[in-house]
């Protein structure tokens, strides 16, 4: 019984990382293509290899569903055409048995893919933008009027963003609860130092070649006092992690930078739906590639199981195409009419899982 269970798992296991192969080279090499066209001054062709290999994770991390779907679709399509399911079915396995042979390599995708979305991707598709902007001479991440963040009664302003995380032309401005202004500095570089807690309430700065004016009020009106520093540590409860939302997109950052990220928008009153939607389409992905899996499993024990294996694909791929315009136009309305994002992003995937069982059913 073990044996047959490797052999299942294998043969599905080889076929996804074939389709994996080649949806994910089909899209770096057209990405490759685009690439040399913008190809000019600091950004060369050297430059733009690079940036295709950096990017290559998050161009596998999106193709991993429909690779699962299609893999497991010609990996059983194959044992069903040369009559070895069929003997394997004589040999008094259930259908609930082969399925689970062909979860484990499911099992092993879905872990590939929160490895790839958590750890690898966003790091490499941050230091992708970055190379490409500063190769073409551009500001990071940011427009030409700087960048604004918000940490309780203090307000920072920079107009620009290191490599390494450092901001740079960085302006601070306390305020009291009455909204009255009480301090402000201004800095030619800020360095991140650390935080104690992962949220960065405590998150403290070390502020270079500044500035700083403190405001007193009396009877002969406002009154600051000037003071210059070499080096100075401030807390401005804002992490580098988090910065990141200036240079990538929401989908494309991690897991927990998007928590981070979505109750840090929460706590200041802001709009924090794209977190939010990237944040379930992220922890929901593995349920989305095994309800792909599951149809996979349907169209072979369903009533497609005499079809063609062209068939089968192309219906499979049909499914999923669907699944995947449904769900982005579910995001796009959650976006626009303030729908829960979970429901957004759960809906078609609960849909997959229905359209497979009553394809079993009606074997």
């Amino acid at each position: 019984m073990a044996t047959l269970d490797r052999y299942i798992a294998s043969t599905v296991f080889l076929a996804m990382a074939l389709v994996l192969l080649v949806l994910g080279g089909l899209d770096l090499l057209f990405m490759l293509i685009d690439e040399l066209i913008e190809t000019d001054g600091g950004y060369d062709t050297v430059e733009a290899l690079r940036f295709v290999l950096l990017k290559s994770p998050r161009y596998l991390y999106d193709v991993l569903p429909p690779a699962a779907l299609i893999g497991a679709l010609a990996g059983l399509g194959s044992l069903a055409a040369s009559n070895e399911l069929v003997g394997i079915q004589a040999a008094g396995w259930s259908r609930a048995r082969i399925s689970w042979a062909v979860l484990q390599p499911t099992v092993l995708v879905m872990l590939l893919g929160l490895l790839l979305g958590e750890f690898v991707a966003p790091r490499l598709e941050l230091q992708a933008e970055v190379g490409k902007a500063l190769a073409n001479g551009e500001t990071v991440g940011l427009s030409r009027f700087g960048h604004w963040e918000r940490h309780n009664h203090t307000y920072v302003h920079f107009n620009a963003l290191d490599p390494d995380g450092a901001l740079l032309e960085v302006e601070v401005f306390e305020y009291d609860d009455e909204q009255r202004l009480l301090r402000q500095t201004r800095a030619r570089q800020a360095v991140f130092l650390g935080a104690e807690t992962r949220s960065g309430e405590d998150a403290r700065w070390r502020l270079r070649d500044g500035s700083q004016w403190d405001f007193s009020r009396s009877a002969a009106g406002l009154q600051a006092a000037p003071d210059t520093f070499t080096e100075r540590d401030v807390a401005l409860g804002l992490l580098p992690e988090t910065l990141q939302i200036l240079v990538i997109d929401p989908d494309r950052m991690a897991i927990s930078a998007l928590w981070q990220a979505a109750n840090r928008f929460l706590a200041q009153g802001l709009d924090a739906s794209r977190f939010q939607l990237g944040f379930w389409k992220k922890v929901l992905q593995p349920l989305n590639t095994l309800a792909l899996v599951f149809v996979a499993i349907s169209f072979i024990f369903g009533p497609l199981r005499s079809a063609s294996m062209g068939s089968r694909v192309f219906i499979a791929v049909t499914l999923g195409l669907l699944a995947t315009i449904l769900q982005r136009l579910l995001q796009n309305l959650s976006l626009v009419y303030q729908l829960p994002a979970l429901l957004a992003v759960l809906l078609p995937i609960l849909l997959c899982l229905l359209a497979g069982a009553l394809l079993l059913r009606r074997r």
